[in-house]
């Protein structure tokens, strides 16, 4: 396959700038090229004027321009996200033999989106489209983890801590020592909390602007949920949540970046 040189150069610049923690000049471009630098003059005027570069005239260096904000933003915003996670959920399946699923906030609850379910993996009572409080389940707690202290207080503000099972969290003070821990781990745990006999860990995806949109969780038999395998299979679970949120965008390379 033949590339045209003027479009790879214009994607190669694109690229070095977006990683470069200071806006470059045309000599520092054209040597990371390995082109002249009058030809990398021309695309870099060209880019200019077409709104994807902003020209600094003191101090002679380019950096990323409005545009191309406009362009990545264009695309995340029509990116489907139960079909781009769902590779990544029928691929933990495969790895763990267990049930997958993604799910969204909305009023203090989680959402489910989507599941993926392997022939000796458990059934749970979780539908898609069905809603449980935040502080009940592996996906809630991932989701509250990744917010703020203040944004949980105002959550949970408006809610009562009603017990489901003999380990549900029952007061403010013992959810928020819990998701000091989950931050700390960088997987949030429900340990049979929400459904008897059932055992889940979950983390949360995030987007090009940072924030929190989704999680997924993979859940399992408690009585099966070794200490060992939880930790294999949060191995998992981290790398999925974290390829699925850079795909969307997400730059850093910790879910939780406090910890």
């Amino acid at each position: 396959m033949k590339l045209n040189k003027s479009a790879s150069r214009v994607m190669d610049i694109l690229t070095i700038l977006s990683i470069a923690k200071e806006p470059l000049s045309v000599s520092q471009l054209s040597r990371e090229l390995n082109a002249p630098k009058s030809s990398t003059f021309e695309i870099l005027t060209t880019m200019v004027v077409k709104g994807f570069l902003e020209f600094d005239d003191i101090a002679k260096t380019y950096k990323p321009g409005i545009k191309l904000f406009e362009v990545g933003t264009s695309y995340f915003n029509n990116t489907d996200l139960t079909k781009e996670a769902r590779p990544y959920l029928e691929g933990l399946v495969k790895k763990t033999g267990e049930t997958v699923f993604l799910a969204t906030a909305s009023d203090g609850d989680v959402v489910y989106l989507d599941k993926v379910e392997s022939p000796s993996s458990i059934r749970t009572t979780a539908t898609l489209g069905m809603r449980n409080p935040m502080y009940l389940t592996g996906l809630g707690k991932a989701f509250l983890a990744a917010y703020s202290d203040q944004k949980v207080a105002e959550i949970m503000s408006e809610r009562s801590f009603i017990p489901v099972t003999s380990n549900t969290i029952k007061d403010y003070d013992s959810l928020m020592a819990n998701l000091k821990q989950i931050r700390q781990r960088g997987y949030s745990i429900d340990n049979e909390e929400n459904e008897k006999d059932v055992f889940c860990i979950a983390a949360p995806i995030w987007d090009y602007t940072n924030q929190p949109i989704a999680a997924i969780s993979i859940a399992g038999l408690a009585s099966r949920m070794t200490e060992k395998g939880t930790k294999e299979y949060a191995v998992y679970l981290i790398d999925a949540a974290l390829n699925l949120s850079k795909r969307l965008g997400y730059q850093y390379d910790q879910l939780f970046r406090d910890n």
